[in-house]
């Protein structure tokens, strides 16, 4: 029974390498190491310059912009002291003046923004952080296809022997080398780039 479970276990831990490294890689046949290593390279750092179109951190549940607002009667706004005594001549007290305020002024804490308006900032910021990397990955293989390399799937065998290097070592990128400059690989492996 234990030897059943040593083997189980083995087979779960290699099945996890397999799927843990990167699914697929670039090529280009019989290109030289050099070529390889400063084209990947220089579309890698393109790439990671790429901006999904979005305005940032001006964004965030929902309401879109900077919170520039200046509220009548804090400092540094103009006439400020004058539009406060001007509500309270009038009877209605020096914050009868209307604000305009980025978080509901309702509940228990007022001027704390509610579990709705936070889920919201949330969900907006993952879905420009996909946007965002959907940009580098586009214009990742904008890159590499315009240098007339190709895209290719990596069998789980290979997989496997990715993981057992380190990512970003030296021999995790001469073991892609080796994949990416072999012709026969490349030809066998290749995807269907939509154009």
């Amino acid at each position: 029974m234990k030897t059943l479970m040593l083997v189980a276990g083995i087979g779960l831990a290699l099945s996890g390498c397999a799927t843990s490294g990167p699914q697929t890689a670039w090529g280009k046949a019989g290109v030289s190491r050099v070529d390889y290593g400063t084209e990947v390279g220089m579309c890698t750092g393109l790439a990671a310059t790429q901006k999904s179109g979005s305005n940032g951190s001006n964004t965030a549940g929902g309401i879109s912009g900077s919170n520039n607002s200046v509220t009548p009667g804090a400092p540094g706004s103009s006439g400020s002291a004058e539009a406060a005594s001007a509500g309270a001549a009038a009877g209605g007290g020096p914050s009868s003046a209307p604000t305009s305020a980025p978080v509901p002024a309702v509940g228990t804490y007022s001027g704390m923004a509610s579990s709705d308006f936070a889920e919201r900032a949330a969900t907006q910021q993952r879905a420009q952080e996909m946007a965002a990397q959907r940009a580098r990955s586009e214009a990742l293989k904008t890159c590499l296809v315009g240098r007339g390399y190709q895209e290719f799937s990596l069998t789980a065998e290979q997989r496997t022997q990715l993981a057992a290097f380190r990512k970003g070592s030296n021999e995790y990128h001469e073991y892609l080398y080796q994949l990416g400059s072999n012709a026969e690989v490349i030809t066998r492996q290749a995807r269907a780039t939509a154009k």
